[in-house]
């Protein structure tokens, strides 16, 4: 639906917006068959004076569709709330006295001996082998560190003077003869390549593309094909072409001359010195150290030694005991029992429930029609020539009353303002074709029709 109304809004504004062009071109294609000076339908050619055809202003009746609102009875089917009744059924607990026989399980005490395995804890006395700490007293024999006094030669660094002989740098002033780079300036002639850009105007020819025109025939009329239309256009295109040129520069030669310097130097030489170094010699030094000698002490230490003990413990015995016991045992009774119990019953009952019930119901409805209705509208027509020279009353008419879709007179003209449709008759021939629009076709093709209907008929003709 929405591509629909898509559509028919785009239809509507190409519509609207060619109205203005439509009517300019109908202009100027009155302008163009008239610039001859004369009437296009004229049976006696053109006038002289160049005078414009002459128009008319004719009344015609067109049958339009237009969109009423009309009371239209309609048949609704309509939802309305009923009372209804009906037998329901539920269940009643209805209590009922009945008698019968129930086996009870009563308890029994009974008195019985038994014989049962007891265990009891006896003191015992037991000899024990145990081995125990004993303290005992040993001589041993130990080494310990004990200080002494002894004579030791040590190497030890000791300053001593003596004369070295060193090489040192001394500066020294020398003459040097040294190449050096001068450069002078020459001139040389040489060949330059130079590129050189012109343009060129080369003839293209270009396509054009349709008309304005063209493009909205091709819209009403999907066979029709437009002429191509092309044009030759000149264009400037850039050349670039190489060019040897000889040209004199100015370069600079490079040359090498002696030059005579003097240059400082350093230059080395022995030098006598006298520097202060150390020596090892040996020297006689009494140091206090420690010595291990053995050393007899006596030590209080721990034996272990077996020592025989009496320990009192305990004993599990077991011993067999009678001893009365008292059991309960359950022993099955059957008694007769009156007990009251509910039993279940359905009973019917009456009752009533709201219903929903469709009731067709008669309803006036405003619908919106389309409805044939004919209107009065002014039309433009060209006004029936005047008979070049007498004729008989019998004769046949001369100009579009005649003969509507011919050739009037022999003009060579009128089949194209006479039978072809404008672009505007055929759009709104296809807009009333669209909206259930009829055209009668004896009205359009009839030779006796009123003139004005002459172009719209055009389209229907065809």
């Amino acid at each position: 639906m929405s591509v629909l109304r898509i559509k028919n809004c785009l239809m509507a504004g190409v519509i609207a917006a060619l109205v203005g062009v439509v009517a300019t071109d109908v202009q100027a294609q009155h302008k163009h068959r008239g610039g001859g000076g004369g009437d296009c339908c004229s049976p006696c050619g053109p006038v002289a004076g160049g005078a414009d055809c002459n128009w008319v202003t004719q009344k015609v009746k067109v049958t339009e569709m237009v969109p009423t609102m009309v009371d239209q009875c309609v048949t609704v089917m309509q939802q309305q709330q009923e009372q209804e009744t009906y037998t329901a059924y539920k269940t009643e607990c209805v209590p009922e006295t009945v008698t019968k026989q129930v086996t009870v399980m009563q308890k029994v005490c009974e008195t019985v001996m038994e014989t049962r395995c007891v265990t009891e804890r006896v003191p015992v006395q037991k000899t024990v082998c145990v081995t125990e700490r004993v303290p005992v007293q040993k001589q041993v024999t130990v080494m310990e560190k004990v200080p002494v006094q002894k004579q030791v030669t040590v190497n030890e660094r000791v300053p001593v003077q003596k004369q070295v002989t060193v090489m040192e740098r001394v500066p020294v002033q020398k003459q040097v003869t040294v190449n050096e780079v001068r450069y002078r300036n020459e001139m040389v002639t040489e060949n330059v390549s130079k590129t050189v850009s012109h343009k060129v105007s080369v003839p293209t020819c270009v396509d054009l593309g349709p008309t304005l025109h063209d493009r909205l025939k091709k819209i009403c009329d999907p066979c029709y094909q437009p002429c191509p239309r092309t044009a030759t256009v000149c264009k400037k295109e850039k050349v670039c072409e190489t060019v040897c040129e000889q040209k004199t520069v100015c370069k600079k030669v490079a040359e090498c001359v002696p030059v005579c310097k003097t240059v400082c130097t350093y230059e080395c030489r022995p030098v006598c010195k006298t520097v202060c170094t150390y020596e090892c010699r040996p020297v006689c030094k009494t140091v206090c150290t420690y010595e291990c000698r053995p050393v007899c002490k006596t030590v209080c230490t721990y034996e272990c030694r077996q020592v025989q003990k009496t320990v009192c413990a305990y004993e599990c015995v077991t011993k067999q005991v009678t001893c009365p016991v008292t059991r309960t045992r359950c022993v099955p009774t059957c008694q007769t029992v009156t007990c009251t119990q509910m039993v279940k019953k359905c009973v019917p009952y009456q009752a009533t429930r709201c219903v929903t019930v469709c009731v067709p119901v008669q309803q006036t409805v405003k619908v919106c029609k389309m409805v044939p209705t004919v209107v009065e509208k002014e039309v433009r027509v060209p006004a029936p020539a005047a008979p070049c020279a007498p004729a008989p009353a019998v004769a046949a008419p001369c100009g579009p009353a005649a003969a509507p879709c011919a050739a009037p007179c022999g003009n060579a003209c009128a089949d194209n303002c006479c039978q072809k449709a404008s672009l505007l008759d055929r759009l709104k021939a296809a807009c009333n074709r669209d909206r259930g629009g009829h055209h009668k076709k004896s009205d359009c093709c009839d030779p006796c029709a009123a003139p004005a209907v002459a172009g719209a008929a055009a389209g229907c003709c065809k």
